[in-house]
């Protein structure tokens, strides 16, 4: 006998077997079960317990925060915010964002028109530091900076300020410019040394280190540096001082004049007088290298002589006739000296001898 079961009955035991097996469910599955018989859907997945089956894991899905609660239900007409408590606080927190990154967009323009009309933008000072030589004024004078003008316009044109200041002032090797106190200028100056003295008639030049010739004269030569006498060309001071750089110090300080003396054979011979009363005839080109054998030469030497490296190295006394306008000088020095302290004593003498007879007078009187 063949009975007949309809589909309303069939779906009424499937509910019932899902029923049975309802206390085995989780609670997600309890509330997705629920959910399915509300809107006249089956379950695709089985109980977790199915007649002494093993549990299987069940996958959750990835955002758990989507799950309700034990024993609720979910609710597909309910808001986000409903669902996701932390939503309103991460949407203030992009607006928060988004609002800080226009104020800062408008702020920068007004602080820069700010600073461009306040006195921090004009140059106010100028510091002129590490000059030895050359005076301050001097340097502010020649860097023709304007002051109560635009700070950084003239920072950035500040290489054609460095050039100002070198070419009016020879001594004046670089000029390093910076700002300091938010709206002035450190000029750092270094200066060319002096290494010569150039002799020009009954004055002196100074020399720089450059070769260059000042135009400044004094009447007295500085201490501790060679005299340079017939010297011309500035090229061929250069040269010299080229070499005279490469002695020791003890060597230069040895050299007391350096005497161009050329020949139409050699264009490049010196006489050097040296502190000791010899003199030393060398090359330009191997000052340094053959003048370096001078001490120990001078120590052989018996008395005061000639040194000739320009070619080799030889020594010879200096002529007698040398010796005699040397001596006979030396006589006239002292005859002038003793001529001179004879007239002082005759001036001594009669100025006494005026004394006493006006002391004379007066006791007559």
């Amino acid at each position: 006998m063949v009975t007949h079961i309809s589909k309303k009955d069939q779906s009424k035991q499937k509910g019932e077997n899902s029923d049975v097996h309802a206390v085995d469910l989780t609670p997600w599955q309890k509330a997705n079960l629920e959910y399915r018989k509300k809107n006249g859907q089956d379950a695709p997945w089985s109980p977790t317990v199915i007649d002494g089956q093993e549990k299987e894991e069940v996958q959750l899905p990835e955002n758990a925060s989507d799950l309700p609660a034990e024993g609720g239900s979910l609710n597909p007409n309910g808001s986000f915010a409903d669902r996701l408590p932390k939503l309103k606080y991460e949407r203030n927190s992009v607006l928060y964002r988004r609002l800080a990154i226009i104020i800062t967009l408008f702020l920068i323009p007004l602080l820069f028109a700010l600073y461009y009309v306040s006195p921090l933008s004009k140059l106010s000072a100028l510091h002129v530091v590490k000059n030895d030589a050359v005076s301050k004024a001097a340097v502010t004078k020649a860097a023709d900076f304007k002051l109560s003008q635009g700070l950084w316009s003239q920072y950035f044109q500040r290489s054609s300020n460095e050039e100002k200041i070198k070419k009016a002032l020879p001594r004046v090797k670089n000029v390093a410019i910076s700002i300091e106190h938010f709206n002035e200028f450190k000029l750092a100056i270094t200066e060319y040394q002096e290494v010569a003295i150039l002799e020009k008639g009954d004055s002196y030049a100074p020399v720089i280190e450059n070769g260059k010739v000042l135009a400044e004269t004094v009447k007295e030569p500085a201490k501790n540096l060679p005299i340079l006498e017939d010297f011309k060309s500035q090229k061929r001071i250069l040269a010299v001082l080229t070499q005279y750089q490469k002695l020791s110090q003890e060597l230069r300080s040895s050299v007391s004049q350096i005497k161009y003396t050329p020949t139409s054979a050699n264009q490049e011979l010196l006489n050097l007088l040296m502190n000791d009363g010899n003199t030393v005839i060398i090359n330009i080109s191997n000052l340094a290298e053959q003048l370096k054998y001078y001490p120990q030469v001078a120590k052989e030497l018996k008395g005061k002589g000639v040194v000739d490296m320009e070619v080799g190295i030889f020594t010879y006394p200096y002529p007698k006739e040398e010796k005699k306008a040397t001596t006979k000088t030396n006589e006239t020095t002292t005859a002038n000296d003793t001529t001179n302290q004879n007239e002082t004593n005759e001036n001594t003498a009669e100025n006494e001898s005026q004394s006493e007879t006006n002391n004379n007078s007066q006791i007559g009187q």
